[in-house]
């Protein structure tokens, strides 16, 4: 009996075992979880008219450059366009990517032209100056940074030049012919075009015409203007005369000398010469 008592204790132990389970599989059809039901809800679309390759700033928009692609209603775009003909013919003013949705402030004023002058606000003006890579700054002044204007001319009857800030916070509209570069990367061009008001523009020529201009690259967010009282002044590159001095030895004044001459029986004649080294008499 002995030797079959654990295999009967294994037997039981299976019997209840699948008991168990059958009794869990019951339950769980009878009792079970409600099943989840998974919907796609559909999500309103609206037409929005994008760009379909890179556009520039100052390009024309047409229907070569532009396509309708379906957007979600509740995301669209503040200023987005539904149909193409709205924006055919308006000019971009910002660069902008393929897929990109084209808005109202991205856009020209109709009637403003093509290029550059579409970027130009109303009441400015654009205007060119030569700069190099020193002017230049290195080739860091690119389009949409802002630069300070400093004038650097002679005093006429001085050997030194004026230093002063003309112009400060100037927007760059473009580099040589172009009006946007890759992000931070660094160019050498020969002109550089300011947005300027007439009265800034008119400075800036007369300044050019008597002296020389440079160009200070700034922070667009720094607003602070520093308080400059007096004129700097920088001396001139032409070399200046040093005067040479030279020691000077003191030489005390000769005092006179006399002498006393003895002849025989005559009286003792006594002559005075200026100095000892003298023959002169006095």
């Amino acid at each position: 009996m002995k030797k079959y008592s654990t295999l009967i204790a294994f037997s039981v132990a299976v019997l209840l075992g699948l008991g168990a389970v059958v009794m869990a599989n019951r339950w769980l059809e009878n009792n079970g979880s409600e099943k989840l039901v998974v919907q796609n809800a559909e999500v309103p679309m609206s037409k929005v008219v994008t760009a379909n390759q890179p556009l520039d700033i100052g390009t024309l928009l047409s229907s070569e450059n532009l396509t309708l692609v379906d957007w979600p209603k509740g995301n669209t775009p503040v200023g987005a366009y539904q149909t193409i003909e709205d924006v055919e013919g308006r000019i971009i003013v910002n660069k902008m990517v393929s897929g990109m949705p084209v808005v109202s402030s991205a856009l020209a004023a109709p009637g403003s032209g093509v290029g550059l002058v579409a970027v130009i606000k109303p009441g400015k003006r654009a205007m060119s100056i030569k700069v190099d890579e020193v002017i230049g700054v290195g080739g860091f002044i690119l389009p949409n940074t802002f630069v300070d204007v400093i004038s650097v001319k002679k005093v006429e009857g001085q050997k030194q030049r004026k230093v002063k800030t003309i112009l400060e916070k100037i927007e760059v509209l473009a580099i040589a012919q172009e009006t946007y570069t890759e992000e931070g990367k660094a160019k050498i061009v020969r002109t550089v075009t300011l947005e300027l008001e007439p009265k800034q523009a008119e400075k800036l020529a007369l300044e050019t015409n008597e002296g020389e201009i440079h160009l200070i690259l700034r922070n667009p967010l720094d607003d602070v203007k520093p308080e400059i009282k007096n004129v700097a002044k920088v001396k001139s590159s032409v070399p200046v005369a040093v005067p040479v001095l030279r020691s000077r030895v003191r030489v005390p004044p000769l005092s006179s000398h006399d002498v006393e001459v003895i002849r025989g029986s005559q009286p003792v004649q006594k002559i005075e010469f200026q100095h000892v080294n003298s023959e002169q008499r006095i």
